[in-house]
């Protein structure tokens, strides 16, 4: 198990994962196990199920959650997140993520990755740096973190806010810290926050209520109280039409 990186993607899209896999066949220094899952017969109801399920089927030292429109694009990215997991056990990390709006109202985004159909540089960051919670583009760990958390399945119960929950539970109850690392990468979407998403959202923010006043992400964010979210989704539903 000793120098081996478990890659968990969940996948609908064969051309997308094979761009990932010619990319992924360029790294080096680092062996690499591949547990790609098929989903285009909609085998897994949530991304959830199917990381717990790519948990339990993998044998690397250092698990990594990934998209499937990820490309690496230089070589060394997986042994840097091995390296850096190795000397790290009790930190959650990924590509990009955000700061806690309790602490600092701009709630800057982290991230030193390409993204969009226009392979736009997002660089904010050049060493890693403690984050709030992670995007679920790229999220890698110890795979003893999950003696203590899991993917919650009963929350996220679709596609969405299964890594900030992760982290959540990673800094709420187990003790963990959560990073971003300057990795180059290129996601090759800018995601979306649609209908679900703000159904899971609100559902995070009821789960994390004793610990947190606000719950941001990279794409939103959601007040804990409940007076104040349901003010919150008011407006959201008369100015987006959600």
């Amino acid at each position: 198990m000793n120098g081996l990186i478990s890659l968990v993607s969940v996948y609908n899209n064969d051309e997308l994962l094979n761009e990932m896999i010619v990319s992924l066949s360029k790294q080096k220094d680092i062996e690499v196990e591949r547990i790609f899952l098929d989903n285009k017969n909609g085998k897994f109801s949530s991304a959830a199920k199917a990381l717990n399920y790519g948990i339990d089927h993998s044998t690397g030292e250092v698990l990594v959650f990934l998209h499937q429109d990820i490309e690496f694009l230089d070589s060394y990215v997986l042994k840097n997140i091995y390296d850096f997991v190795i000397d790290n056990k009790d930190k959650i990390v990924g590509a990009a993520g955000v700061k806690s709006k309790e602490t600092d109202k701009t709630s800057q985004v982290f991230s030193a990755m390409c993204e969009g159909e226009g392979k736009s540089r997002y660089t904010t960051l050049n060493v890693p740096t403690r984050a709030f919670v992670l995007d679920e583009c790229l999220i890698a760990c110890h795979r003893d973190c999950f003696k203590k958390i899991r993917f919650d399945e009963e929350l996220c119960d679709g596609w969405h806010l299964y890594g900030a929950d992760l982290c959540l539970q990673a800094i709420n109850f187990a003790g963990f810290s959560v990073y971003v690392l300057p990795m180059n990468i290129y996601h090759k979407s800018h995601g979306n926050a649609d209908k679900s998403y703000f159904k899971t959202q609100n559902k995070l923010a009821r789960k994390y209520r004793k610990y947190n006043n606000i719950i941001n992400t990279t794409n939103s964010y959601v007040y804990t109280n409940r007076i104040k979210r349901l003010l919150q989704n008011l407006y959201r539903k008369v100015k987006y039409n959600q």
